[in-house]
């Protein structure tokens, strides 16, 4: 299927990465954090807005859950290119410290890509992308040898299943008085960055490669 956004998946992941290791190193909550630095109100809003409806409770980041089941929450902000959209992604993961296996629970996106003129239809599309997000977050991944690709069917490529698929909750923002912006492609650039930095609060470790393969997050485990 179309592969959207491109770099802009790929680009969040490091900034927004990188952002919350500076609230934890600075013992802040994540929110507050990007928050302090954020003047403009559309970009505050949104960050705001999905806060709310994940009913965010301030606390730094990691949890650092022990459990063999241990269960966190990421944050992830991004501005698309050329303005098209302003959103903000939370993400609920539970992660198995036996095998490794990320389990993304809650996908939460608030969404401000100006005037909304079918509502129902931005909400299809931001679905699509956190789909596709979970899945090349978890899970896609090209793989190669000396003579070429080596992913060429479904089992050594896979892709996300229906029992994967998270609950998925969306808080559009409608700003009547602005053109209506792009709606297709955002909402996938902050959801690889969101579940990253909750395995993080899960688990205390920062995973720098994504897919988040049980093989991935067991190395990082091992070497915590």
């Amino acid at each position: 299927s179309s592969f959207r956004t491109l770099g802009g998946m790929q680009n969040t992941f490091a900034n927004e990465s990188f952002m919350d290791e500076l609230a934890a190193v600075s013992g802040a909550d994540p929110l507050e954090y990007r928050l302090r630095y954020l003047a403009e109100p559309r970009e505050r809003e949104v960050l705001e807005a999905a806060a709310r409806q994940a009913d965010w409770k301030p606390r730094p980041s990691p949890r650092s859950d022990t459990g063999p089941v241990a269960e966190g929450r990421g944050l992830a902000f991004a501005r698309y290119e050329n303005d098209q959209a302003i959103l903000a992604c939370i993400a609920e993961v539970q992660v198995q410290r036996a095998s490794g296996v990320v389990r993304v629970k809650r996908i939460i996106v608030a969404h401000d890509c100006g005037l909304i003129i079918n509502p129902d239809g931005v909400k299809n599309q931001i679905e699509g992308n956190i789909i596709q997000g979970v899945s090349r977050a978890l899970m896609e991944e090209v793989k190669f040898d000396s003579s070429g690709i080596t992913t060429l069917d479904w089992q050594s490529y896979p892709v996300i299943r229906f029992p994967q698929v998270p609950e998925i909750e969306i808080v559009l923002i409608n700003r009547p008085e602005m053109p209506a912006l792009g709606g297709g492609e955002p909402s996938s650039a902050p959801i690889a960055a969101a579940i990253g930095n909750a395995i993080y609060d899960a688990v205390g470790v920062r995973l720098r490669e994504a897919p988040f393969t049980p093989a991935r997050v067991l190395a990082a485990l091992k070497k915590a």
